[in-house]
C-alpha cells in the first residue's frame, strides 16, 4: 500500500504524546510493508534539522514545508473578526498547498490520511484528485478547548475558550462531511464523533508502543513526578492545581516528601511552579530515565481529550500512576487494579501518601498495567489491522 500522511508538526522528539502516537504509526507501518511518504509542517517551534531528519525517519520519505504558527495576538484578532477559527487558520499555508498539489500530480497514492484536524486544511487540494482521504483524530479538539472554558475562572478568557470551542466543533462536523473513513483514536471519541453526524466507516486504533521487557523491579525512588509539555495549556492548568491543591496536603502527611517536574517548554527552576519539596528539572533529553528515576506518575489533568501516551508509557516501564479519570479518558483501566484514579485533591493527595508507603501495592498496580498495555497497545498488533481495514475499504 502506498500511503499519504499528512502531519501539522515533525514528530521529533518524542517528548510528548502527540508526537510518540505519530512517530508510532509511521514507523509501524513502514515495518509491515506500506510504502509512506509524510508531508507535514516543519514548524518554527518545533523545528527539526534536516539532519535529525534524515537519521530519526529512515523508515519514511518526509516532505517537511517551513512554517511560523506560534500564535501572535494580532492573527488571533484577525481571525476573531473573520469569523475563523484560528488554531486551524494558522496551519492553511498558500506556499505548502502548492507543494502538495505537484506532488499529487506527480505521484498516486491508495489512501491519504490526515493525522489530526490541523492537516485538514489541505482537503481542498486533495479533494480533485480523487484519493480515499482518512482523518486520524487523536482527540475531539472542541472538547480541549469546552474543558478550559469551563475551568477557567477569568471572565475573558472563559468566553474566548468558549468561542474557539464553538467554532472547531462547527468546524470538526464540515471535516467529518469530507472523509471517506475515520481513525480515532478511542472508542469514546469514536462515540462522539458519531453523535456528531460521522456515517462513514470507522477504525479505532489506539496509540502503539513497542513494548518493552516485563519489569523486574520497581523504582527506586519514593519520590512523585509530572513530566508533560508545559507548551500544551491543559499540562500547565494540571500542574498548577497539583502544586496549589494537591501538594500542600502531601507535605502535611509526608514532610520530606518530593515532586519532580519536567517537560518541553519548562525551564529549570521556572517560578511558575516553585514551592516546598518541588524539584523542577526543565526539559529532559531522555524521557524515560526521568520517569524510571522519579517514583510514581502523578497525572492530574481536567481539560484533556483523547489519550494520555505518558501512562501508556508508564505501564510499559513499569512505573504505578495515579491520575484523574479525566487524564485517564479513553484508556480502558480498571481503577485500583492498573493505577489509582483520583478526582478531587483530597483524594489525589490520599492516594500519593498511601502509594508511597506501599511497595506491596505498587507492585501489584506495575504488574497488573504492564500486562494490560502489553495486550491493547502493541503498535505492530494495532497497524496490521489498521492497514487491513484500508484493503477493505
Amino acid at each position: 500500500m502506498k500511503m499519504l500522511i499528512i502531519g501539522s508538526r515533525i514528530p521529533w522528539p518524542l517528548h510528548d504524546g502527540g508526537a510518540i502516537a505519530t512517530y508510532q504509526m509511521l514507523q509501524g507501518l513502514a515495518e509491515l510493508g506500506a510504502e509512506i511518504t509524510y508531508f507535514t509542517f516543519n514548524t518554527r517551534k518545533h523545528f527539526v534539522s534536516p539532519q535529525d531528519i534524515q537519521t530519526h525517519f529512515p523508515f519514511c520519505r518526509v516532505i517537511a514545508c517551513p512554517l511560523n504558527a506560534n500564535p501572535n495576538p494580532v492573527g488571533a484578532l484577525l481571525a476573531l473578526l473573520q469569523g475563523k477559527n484560528y488554531n486551524i487558520s494558522r496551519f492553511s499555508e498558500p506556499v505548502a498547498k502548492l507543494q502538495l498539489r505537484a506532488l499529487l500530480q506527480k505521484e498516486q497514492f491508495d489512501w491519504v490520511q490526515l493525522e489530526g484536524l490541523y492537516a485538514s486544511p489541505f482537503l481542498d487540494v486533495i479533494k480533485p484528485f480523487g484519493i480515499r482521504i482518512s482523518l486520524r483524530q487523536h482527540n475531539a479538539e472542541f472538547q480541549i478547548w469546552e474543558r478550559l472554558s469551563a475551568q477557567s475562572a477569568n471572565p475573558v478568557k472563559r468566553w474566548y475558550y468558549s468561542l474557539l470551542a464553538k467554532q472547531l466543533k462547527r468546524y470538526e462536523q464540515q471535516v467529518l462531511n469530507q472523509i471517506d473513513a475515520l481513525i480515532p483514536i478511542t472508542a469514546n471519541d469514536e462515540a462522539l464523533f458519531r453523535s456528531m453526524g460521522a456515517t462513514v466507516p470507522a477504525f479505532v486504533a489506539p496509540v502503539g508502543l513497542q513494548i518493552g521487557p516485563s519489569p523486574a523491579t520497581l523504582p527506586v525512588s519514593h519520590d512523585c513526578f509530572h513530566l508533560g509539555s508545559m507548551e500544551w495549556m491543559p499540562n500547565v492548568e494540571a500542574v498548577k492545581w497539583l502544586i496549589n491543591e494537591v501538594w500542600p496536603k502531601v507535605l502535611q502527611k509526608i514532610p520530606n516528601a518530593k515532586l519532580h517536574l519536567a517537560g518541553k517548554g519548562m525551564l529549570a527552576n521556572d517560578s511558575r511552579f516553585s514551592g516546598a519539596g518541588i524539584v523542577v528539572h526543565g526539559e529532559v533529553q531522555d524521557a524515560q530515565q526521568f520517569m524510571k528515576s522519579h517514583g510514581i506518575m502523578l497525572v492530574p489533568v481536567f481539560s484533556a481529550g483523547g489519550i494520555r501516551v505518558k501512562i501508556l508509557e508508564g505501564f510499559n516501564a513499569g512505573i504505578p500512576v495515579i491520575s484523574t479519570s479525566v487524564g485517564a479518558a479513553g484508556i480502558p483501566v480498571e481503577n485500583q487494579k492498573h493505577l489509582i484514579l483520583a478526582d478531587t485533591s483530597v483524594e489525589f493527595a490520599n492516594a500519593i501518601c498511601a502509594l508511597t508507603a506501599d511497595e506491596q501495592r505498587k507492585n501489584e498496580l506495575v504488574q497488573h498495567a504492564y500486562s494490560f498495555v502489553k495486550d491493547q497497545f502493541n503498535a505492530i498488533k494495532i497497524m496490521q489491522e489498521l492497514l487491513r481495514f484500508y484493503h477493505d475499504n
